[in-house]
Formats: structure tokens, C-alpha cells, sequence
């Protein structure tokens, strides 16, 4: 399969975040198809990183020291950029006439 060829309609989506972590959407798990790195949007909202990054870009581009680089799984938070030459992310989500490339879920929080 090659990148982005996941294809999800928003609403899908949101239920299959909702399915797999609860209804509030902060505590929802992604994983950067770079490092490797589970993130959540309260961890982005912890760095003060734009919310247009969440699940789109590594939060590693926001913190501090971070010495992940892109492609080294397992090292992360990386500073890998959704939009950039690399479009490693695997899901398209669908929403009207929008389409947004963004990170695959993690794994259900048991």
C-alpha cells in the first residue's frame, strides 16, 4: 500500500476515535508514521503547538531537545512535517469538499 491510500469519510472517522479512546477527543492516540511516536492532542496542546498540527506533523518540531529524525523509528518525537517533501501520512479523511493527510490511530487504550 502506498501512503495516504487509507480514505476515511469524517464522520467514520470521528466515530472510529471515539470507538477506540472515549469521546473526548484529547485523549485520542496517533502514531507518527516517521519515529513512531503516540501522541495525543493534549500533548500538542502542551507545547502550545498549533492545533492544525495535530496528527499531521510530529510533536517533536515543539519540543525542546528532541532528537528524533525522520525515518528513525523508535527515536522519537521527531521533527517531521506532514506537509512537507516526505507525505508519509497514511490516512486521507475526508470532510466535503476537503481532504486532510493525517496520522494513523494507535492502538485502543484498554
Amino acid at each position: 500500500m502506498s501512503v495516504a491510500e487509507t480514505l476515511w469519510k469524517i464522520d467514520d472517522w470521528r466515530a472510529e476515535g471515539v470507538r477506540r479512546f472515549g469521546e473526548d477527543h484529547m485523549k485520542w492516540r496517533f502514531v507518527c508514521p516517521s519515529c513512531g511516536h503516540v501522541q495525543t492532542p493534549a500533548d500538542y496542546k502542551a507545547v502550545n503547538a498549533p492545533e492544525r498540527a495535530v496528527a499531521f506533523s510530529c510533536i517533536g518540531r515543539w519540543t525542546p531537545g528532541a532528537t528524533g529524525e525522520i525515518g528513525q523509528k523508535g527515536k522519537g518525537p521527531c521533527n517531521y512535517a506532514g506537509g512537507g517533501l516526505f507525505r508519509l501520512n497514511p490516512i486521507r479523511v475526508v470532510d466535503g469538499s476537503a481532504t486532510h493527510e493525517v496520522f494513523e490511530f494507535a492502538a485502543e487504550v484498554l
